[in-house]
């Protein structure tokens, strides 16, 4: 039963493409092998809350769904993860010239996140992406993010400028009395080394996000990195 519908779910991709399958029929596609690819993938999505949940299961929920068990759940887990990164935009090279441009890099992976992930964006002269860094995860807080391990991938990169983005689980994207001291205190260590804090951009949910750098609420550093106006 499992393997027709899998060949049926296969035909359907091949003729019509991907998008023309309902959540059930790709995510059996993942899941695959076994009898009763459908059901399954119907019991993880209800579980999940629908297809967009499953950016929030982790494998050790997945795996303890009957018939699913680690094999699937790492298939599950994968396939999402690779749908986020096709999503982002953190390539080398790709321009970070704005906070839209920052916000569209990291929201896809973000935004799932249940703590908090601080990341680190560094840039060359022409504001053009060399690498990024999660420098620390967990809650927020100045003895977490400490300015010599910010700065050090930045320092081994020789760029010319860095962006910090980090998410607030909550959804709420306003920064907290901490985001702000701690994006003070980068900023001061930015201009001591040479590599100028360009912005920094909390990310919430609903495409809602804040720049430090569109709010004012740091010095300009570049004229190629444009502030927007916050509505």
């Amino acid at each position: 039963m499992g393997n027709s519908e899998n060949t049926a779910n296969r035909g359907r991709l091949a003729a019509g493409g991907a998008g023309s399958l309902t959540d059930v029929q790709l995510l059996s596609l993942v899941i695959s092998g076994g009898s009763c690819a459908e059901a399954l993938s119907r019991a993880v999505i209800d579980s999940a809350g629908g297809a967009r949940g499953l950016a929030e299961v982790s494998f050790e929920e997945l795996r303890r769904l009957p018939g699913i068990g680690p094999a699937r759940a790492a298939s599950v887990v994968a396939a999402v993860e690779l749908g986020r990164r096709a999503l982002s935009g953190v390539v080398p090279g790709a321009r970070m010239s704005s906070s839209c441009d920052v916000y569209n890099a990291f929201w896809p992976w973000m935004v799932s996140e249940r703590i908090e992930v601080f990341s680190c964006a560094m840039v060359d002269a022409k504001l053009r992406l060399i690498r990024t860094e999660v420098i620390s995860r967990g809650t927020l807080t100045a003895s977490i993010v400490h300015p010599r391990e910010a700065f050090r991938p930045a320092v081994r990169s020789a760029a010319s400028g860095v962006i910090f983005a980090h998410n607030h689980p909550s959804g709420d994207p306003v920064p907290s009395d901490e985001d702000r001291r701690i994006t003070g205190r980068l900023e001061e260590v930015g201009r001591i080394l040479g590599i100028p804090l360009l912005d920094h951009v909390i990310i919430g949910a609903d495409s809602a996000y804040y720049s430090f750098a569109d709010a004012g609420d740091l010095e300009p550093q570049s004229a190629g990195y444009r502030g927007m106006v916050l509505r």
